[in-house]
Formats: structure tokens, C-alpha cells, sequence
């Protein structure tokens, strides 16, 4: 848990300087940072073999860090934490990995403004550390595809807003380096998220 705690830190002062180092180099434009809450479920897009992957439901946190050069388009880098079991079911037995989630992402943005709500569409990929809880087997990183929708939700303080979205990682189910756990499978897990912005 201890080794968790620290990367999560180490990954909040690696942004935090990446953020300020690039300010020195160029000028940032409509800069803003959330935090949402995220509630992901997996599910399998393929099945290979005759064992089925999905996860159990739970919560997490997304750290964004979004920019917006233009007036309808914008990139984000996004920090994603979760804790969840991988369930692996075959036709004689089931079992279970806990496991802690440590998401790495970027994506370009398309948003269209209106005049109260301002819509977004987010395409992009990057990667995933499963990092098994117990550490009874090693941690295994899979590389995601992205896709986001979702709506900025302004308020009457020019800073400060409202975020609703759902998002869509793809990836390789993970097998943790073992033949038993693997299903072969791709998977997507699905997260409906809403949180909170500050723009500077």
C-alpha cells in the first residue's frame, strides 16, 4: 500500500512540474485541472478461449490536466487510480485477482462551445499498471485506446466548473505473466465519471 501511496504522489509532482516547465517555453492557453470521481466495469469485447475476464464494480479518481490552444480544440493528460479484481470464469471454476490501477492517458479534444453547455469528445490511448495487490504475482502494464464524451458545465465564477462524461479504455485483458489467468481476451472497461474543474 505504502509503494501505491508513493507513486501516486510521485506521479502528482511529476505533472506538477511537467506543467511548470512547459510554461517556460510556451505559453499555455485556457489551462485547467479536475478531479473526477469514476465508477468503471469491465467487460470482454472478444473471447479466445473457453474462460471469460470482467471485474468487479468499484470507485476511483481521474487527475486532468486540459489545455485548450484553440477555440475548439484542446489536448488532456490524465492520471487514473482504481482497485478492482479481475474474475476470471471457465467452465469449471472461478477466480479472482485483486489488483491496484494506475491509468496514464492523453487525447486530443473537439469541443464545439455553446453559450451554457459545452460539449466534448476526447480520442487518445496510453497505458495501464496493473499492480497486483499482495504482490503474490508481478504487475503488468497493457497499452489502452481512449474515446470520452462528455459536457463542461459552467458556472457564473469564471474559474471554477462542473464535468460529466463517460469514458472507454481498450486494451488487452491482463494475464499477469501466467497461463492460467489468461483469457486471450479485449476487453473495454467503461467508466461514467463527474467531478470538478478550476481553469486558469
Amino acid at each position: 500500500m505504502f509503494r501505491n501511496a508513493v507513486q501516486v504522489v510521485s506521479s502528482v509532482l511529476l505533472a506538477s512540474t511537467a506543467v511548470a516547465a512547459h510554461g517556460q517555453f510556451y505559453k499555455l492557453h485556457n489551462v485547467d485541472l479536475g478531479v473526477n470521481a469514476i465508477s468503471p466495469f469491465t467487460k470482454s469485447l472478444t473471447n479466445d478461449s473457453n474462460s471469460v475476464q470482467g471485474t468487479t464494480d468499484t470507485t476511483g479518481f481521474l487527475f486532468t490536466m486540459r489545455e485548450h490552444p484553440f477555440a475548439w480544440a484542446g489536448v488532456e493528460f490524465n492520471y487514473g487510480y482504481s482497485k478492482y479484481s479481475q474474475v476470471y470464469t471457465a467452465p469449471t471454476a472461478t477466480a479472482r485477482l485483486s489488483s491496484y490501477n494506475h491509468e496514464f492517458t492523453g487525447a486530443y479534444l473537439f469541443h464545439p462551445h455553446f453559450r451554457k453547455l459545452q460539449p466534448f469528445v476526447g480520442v487518445g490511448g496510453g497505458a495501464i499498471d496493473f499492480d497486483p495487490a499482495g504482490g503474490t504475482v508481478a504487475n503488468q502494464w497493457r497499452g489502452a485506446g481512449l474515446l470520452e464524451a462528455g459536457l463542461d458545465l459552467p458556472t457564473k465564477n469564471p474559474h471554477l466548473g462542473f464535468k460529466v462524461q463517460g469514458r472507454s479504455l481498450f486494451y488487452r485483458a491482463p494475464n499477469f505473466y501466467s497461463a492460467i489467468l489468461s483469457s486471450r481476451s479485449w476487453v473495454a472497461t467503461v467508466e461514467p465519471s463527474a467531478g470538478v474543474y478550476w481553469r486558469f
